[in-house]
């Protein structure tokens, strides 16, 4: 683990330490040995590295974590150690270390699954100060060697935040499920994209490469997943750091006059703390413990002012001696988790939690905390005995009850969460966040005039809620409301104009109205906002297709399918190059949709398609099969008398004329204003010899479109 925040010659960041401690935690608790490093120079950093991978040879699995700051040049990614102060890019190779660096070292040292994360797209501190900037904003893509997966915050080429809470956006969301036993790697790391994604509003999407091989791997079962110890990441220095006790308790004698001196100071100091002068507060505390090293009580008060002050290693330090002086202070273990669950070392907050309460059973709040970290740990069915446990000790423990509804909503029950949040709101009704989160819950359950109503006494309370507006308008477009819904996505944008979905959404919207060129607008500017937003290249992409745009519109296609292949984006391909009348790939792409959804609810259309392409090519016998498979699939939809239709000409193609009747005859059954039907039964029925239903069938035709000449040709030339 290496987390570089404290820069000397840039911006500080301020979540990346915090990151790298809350990742080796949560990895200890899993059984894996840890190397920790913080702040490190680029010698520190290469003897870290150095050391990891010999070490390294004796483990199965590897991991290695870099957050900081982090840029590439000329295609190479490199991490930027704290005394780095790149005046221009020719610098970075030599005062900086290449994450190719690791990646050889892990792969020479053989292990069987080797992981590499790097939160370190952040915008290069440097590169205003440059002539040219090194390759844009973000790292580059790194191709991954066999049984190792590389993971980026964010994707190629762009910047991802550090965030505004202890930790940044991505390692918040790897921690959240990177523990759960029944996610394999790859899959912890889809959820991670996918909750960044929606947290960021679309503008960060975390990236991975892999070539992982054999069976799957589950990081969240830890040691019991391996065979051997594994090592997780670097050596034990820091192994010993958690005893923090500055003093030797055994040696220590006080005098009844520095007793009651430092009563006296730690009074003042609970005065200055109650005044929210924290500083003053520690320099009373410390004088406190300075009288008397053996005074629990003024290290628990002076870790309370280093909490106030967020400052928690030192507040930890001090509850550390605390809990050591007087092991029965269950308040020093409750606030020492609150500390640890702040910079997500989750594990020692569990534990904190677990020995508050052991000390004091009615302790509600230790329980309601205890709840919250197993729910940042998607260890929901422990998240809920712990929230009830707090709620039978306080009935009205309105926190309790919404992160219960919460947790009950992430777990899909969403009637449970709704009497939670009922209940909050009897207790708190001024709260947008509890209105919000009902609403999403009737939203789920297709509640829709209800979401609607909990939505707007959302805005009501919070007028600048843009994911209220965002979501509101999601259940108007369910509605059918389209004009409504448009409203609720332009107020997002107002709101919030880097919200790429609000744009998106727009277009979608747009589209329904049939404003395909709006559509294209909207698109393009969520793309300009997102460059990874597969569904604004599929939206942009079939309004073009609608416009004739055929070439366009496979462009955008291709790049959607790129991001996300989806069984509609190969389609739509198929269909933008059936136009084109390039009926050879437009087959390679109906094939693909087929292949990746083959008995959906639109899957009829891709066979309908292909045998059309088929058809087009005068390949009579695999257009039948395909028609077929369409009928299968949707005997009795609305446009389903086109699939007998085609049928029937593929086997009029073939002069398999009784065939061809069966088929125009359920055309007409379906559609009887149908001319073109009419008339090539009435064909049919004249190679077959029967010429007065033919001549009957012909008159239909005409009868149905007088003017068409096809028609009255047929006529004229076989009948006198």
């Amino acid at each position: 683990m290496i987390g570089n925040s404290h820069y000397q010659f840039s911006n500080a960041l301020r979540n990346p330490v915090n990151d790298a401690r809350a990742i080796g935690s949560s990895l200890q608790g899993l059984g894996f040995e840890v190397m920790e490093y913080e702040d490190v120079t680029q010698a520190q950093m290469k003897q870290a590295i150095n050391a990891f991978c010999q070490k390294l040879k004796d483990f199965d699995v590897g991991l290695f974590y870099y957050a900081g700051h982090g840029v590439q040049s000329k295609g190479v990614n490199y991490m930027i150690p704290v005394e780095a102060e790149l005046k221009n890019e020719e610098q970075i190779e030599f005062d900086c270390v290449a994450a190719d660096r690791v990646l050889a070292f892990m792969d020479a040292a053989a292990t069987k699954v080797n992981l590499i994360v790097l939160d370190a797209c952040r915008n290069n501190p440097f590169g205003r100060s440059w002539q040219r900037s090194a390759g844009g904003g973000g790292l580059a893509m790194m191709d991954a060697p066999k049984g190792s997966l590389i993971a980026y915050a964010t994707s190629p080429g762009h910047t991802a935040s550090d965030g505004e809470s202890s930790n940044g956006l991505y390692t918040s969301a790897l921690l959240k499920f990177m523990r759960n036993p029944s996610l394999t790697i790859e899959q912890v790391f889809k959820q991670v994209r996918n909750e960044v994604s929606d947290k960021s509003s679309g503008s960060q999407i975390p990236w991975e490469t892999t070539s992982l091989t054999g069976e799957d791997f589950y990081l969240g079962k830890g040691t019991k997943n391996l065979p051997t110890t594994v090592l997780a990441s670097g050596d034990q220095q820091k192994s010993n750091a958690q005893s923090r006790s500055h003093v030797n308790l055994k040696s220590v004698k006080v005098t009844p006059e520095d007793m009651a001196q430092a009563e006296i100071f730690h009074a003042q100091g609970k005065i200055s703390y109650e005044a929210l002068k924290y500083e003053k507060a520690i320099g009373e505390f410390t004088k406190a413990i300075g009288l008397n090293p053996l005074y629990a009580e003024a290290y628990y008060s002076r870790g309370m002012s280093y909490y106030s002050l967020l400052d928690y290693d030192k507040s930890i330090e001090d509850y550390d001696v605390a809990v050591e002086i007087n092991s029965k202070l269950h308040e020093a273990y409750y606030w020492r988790g609150n500390a640890h669950y702040a910079v997500r070392q989750d594990d020692k907050a569990l534990a904190d939690y677990s020995k508050a309460i052991s000390l004091k059973p009615d302790y509600s709040q230790a329980h309601y905390w205890k709840g919250r970290t197993y729910y940042e740990l998607t260890e929901d069915d422990k998240a809920i005995e712990n929230f009830n446990k707090a709620i039978q000790l306080n009935p009205d423990y309105t926190d309790a009850i919404y992160w219960r509804g919460r947790t009950f909503y992430s777990k899909k029950q969403y009637e449970d969460a709704i009497a939670d949040f009922d209940k909050t709101l009897l207790l708190k009704n001024n709260n947008p966040e509890t209105f919000y989160w009902k609403a999403n819950a009737y939203f789920s359950l297709k509640k829709y005039p209800e979401a609607i109503q909990d939505f707007s006494a959302a805005v009501k309370l919070k007028p600048d809620y843009a994911d209220a507006y965002f979501y509101r308008g999601k259940v108007k477009y369910s509605l059918k409301q389209y004009n409504e819904s448009l409203d609720d996505f332009k107020k997002t944008s107002e709101i919030n104009n880097t919200y790429a979905d609000a744009y998106y959404w727009q277009g979608v919207v747009n589209y329904q109205l049939q404003n395909y060129e709006a559509t294209i607008a909207l698109s393009t500017k969520a793309i300009e906002i997102n460059s990874q937003h597969a569904d604004g290249f599929y939206y942009r992409a079939i309004a073009k297709y609608a416009l004739q745009r055929n070439e366009e519109a496979i462009l955008d296609l291709d790049k959607s399918i790129a991001l996300q292949p989806a069984a509609d984006s190969y389609y739509w391909r198929g269909m933008s190059k059936y136009g084109l009348q390039d009926y050879a790939d437009a087959i390679t792409d109906f094939s693909k949709s087929i292949e990746v959804d083959p008995a959906g609810s639109t899957t009829a259309n891709y066979f309908y398609y292909r045998g059309n392409s088929y058809y087009s090519l005068q390949m009579y016998e695999k257009a039948v099969s395909d028609f077929t498979k369409s009928i299968t699939l949707n005997p009795s939809g609305a446009t389903s008398y086109n699939y007998f239709y085609y049928r029937g000409n593929s086997y009029y193609g073939l002069k398999q004329d009784a065939n061809a009747i069966k088929d125009f005859s359920q055309v007409i059954l379906l559609k009887p204003d149908f001319a073109d039907a009419w008339y090539y039964r009435g064909t049919s029925y004249f190679y077959l010899g029967q010429n007065d239903l033919a001549l009957t069938d012909l008159n239909k035709a005409l009868a149905l479109d007088p003017t068409n000449s096809k028609y009255l040709n047929f006529k004229t030339t076989n009948f006198k």
